[in-house]
């Protein structure tokens, strides 16, 4: 029989709880003790049993593991096996970087723009010509000059305009490209190397008119005058010619700080017209 203060291990192995051996039935009512140490072959201590069991159960709870690890994906790409698990990454648009801006260099000026601005001359005895110079609106680089021919009450142009004589149309100067010649600068000085902007100069078709405190409109012989009064009382007619022709003719401009000389061509050569100071 069975001895009941032994535990049973299997079905013909029992390990008795006082002695610590084993029992081994080799009928199902009989008992015989062996003591493990006579059948080392057989039969192995309790602790290499339970070590044993320890190892099976690593071994399983490894393989488990390895198993938990696979089905996760392990430690590989996550964005992989979001989408491979549904979750569709979201796209990142790329940075677009702006190309920075062109920039265009004005246009140089063109060659004529330095003489803009208002000039006169010396008086010449209560006489002196002003002129406005101004860029033409049409782009092409060309100059209008407007004339003003003033006559004063005083010999040193210091006091009031009497009389001013303008006319209908202005002046236009083309540019002509440049070229050095020598010029003299100043009645007295000697002749001196100088370049100068060409133009050619034109003033269409056109009227005179004199206006002022000192001039009135008369008749003389059916035909208009001007007549201009003086301080003293004397008076000057000058007749109202109409239409003028128009006129054209070759000239250049040089600058020399604020001064602008004028040249004329003449006879081949260019000669010095007027000589004026920046306003």
């Amino acid at each position: 029989m069975v001895n009941r203060s032994c535990r049973n291990l299997s079905d013909d192995h029992f390990q008795c709880r006082h002695c610590g051996q084993l029992q081994i039935s080799e009928k199902q009512d009989t008992h015989v003790l062996y003591n493990i140490a006579a059948y080392p072959a057989r039969f192995q201590p309790v602790e290499d049993l339970q070590e044993s069991r320890m190892k099976k159960v690593l071994a399983l709870l490894m393989v488990s593991g390895t198993v938990v690890l696979t089905g996760c994906g392990g430690g590989g790409n996550s964005s992989a096996n979001g989408s491979a698990n549904g979750n569709a990454d979201v796209a990142v648009p790329p940075v677009v970087v702006a190309p920075p801006p062109v920039v265009v260099a004005p246009p140089p000026p063109p060659a004529l723009a330095a003489y803009v601005g208002t000039w006169t001359p010396a008086c010449n005895d209560s006489f002196r010509q002003r002129l406005v110079v101004a860029l033409k609106n049409d782009g092409s680089g060309a100059l209008e000059i407007s004339t003003y021919d003033e006559t004063f009450s005083t010999a040193d142009c210091s006091g009031p305009v009497q009389f001013t004589e303008t006319t209908s149309e202005k002046i236009t100067a083309t540019p002509d490209g440049a070229g050095n010649i020598q010029l003299k600068l100043t009645a007295d000085s000697p002749a001196t190397d100088i370049r100068i902007d060409k133009v050619v100069s034109s003033l269409p078709a056109h009227t005179i008119q004199i206006t002022g405190p000192a001039v009135t409109t008369v008749m003389v012989d059916g035909k208009p005058r001007w007549r201009i009064t003086d301080g003293s009382g004397d008076t000057t007619d000058i007749p109202d010619t109409g239409i003028q022709q128009a006129v054209s003719g070759n000239g250049g401009f040089y600058l020399r700080g604020n001064e602008l000389f004028t040249v004329m061509q003449k006879d081949g050569a260019y000669v010095l017209d007027m000589h004026y100071v920046k306003q």
